[in-house]
């Protein structure tokens, strides 16, 4: 004979973890990584040969850094100034564009020259006098390890 069912009786929970929330969770914080990462990889000129260097320290922190490319053109033997892939004309134009980025992050913030290695040092010397003039201590060089 067939058992009959009460209508008060609860029926068995089902124990476990809802995953969808979670799957979700963990897709946008995957499309965020990515998104910031190319973000970043956006801003660093692709045409600078950055220089070899024996010794050096690995930067820990990447906030608070003002980035400017120096790229050496083959074609017209002249060098560029590039501040966040954007042509500069003159070094001394990115004076202001490093005050304001001082100002917004002025506990750690650095310059972090990308020189190519065939630019002449004139034109690094330049950019470091618009460093000065912006009023800013700290100057980093971006090298490569030795190969």
């Amino acid at each position: 004979m067939a058992e009959k069912k009460r209508w008060d009786e609860e029926p068995e929970a089902a124990s476990g973890i809802q995953m969808g929330p979670m799957m979700d969770c963990t897709f946008l914080l995957l499309l965020y990584f990515v998104s910031v990462s190319t973000i970043d990889m956006e801003r660093i000129s692709k045409k600078v040969i950055l220089p070899t260097a024996k010794a050096g320290i690995k930067e820990k922190d990447e906030s608070g850094r003002f980035l400017v490319d120096i790229e050496w053109d083959e074609e017209m033997q002249a060098s560029t100034y590039k501040v966040a892939m954007q042509p500069v004309a003159d070094a001394m134009d990115m004076v202001p564009l490093i005050k304001r980025a001082a100002r917004r992050s002025p506990r750690n913030f650095r310059v972090v020259l990308r020189v190519d290695k065939r630019v002449p040092f004139e034109a690094t010397q330049q950019v470091m006098a618009a460093i000065a003039e912006a009023k800013v201590p700290n100057v980093m060089f971006s090298t490569k390890e030795k190969e």
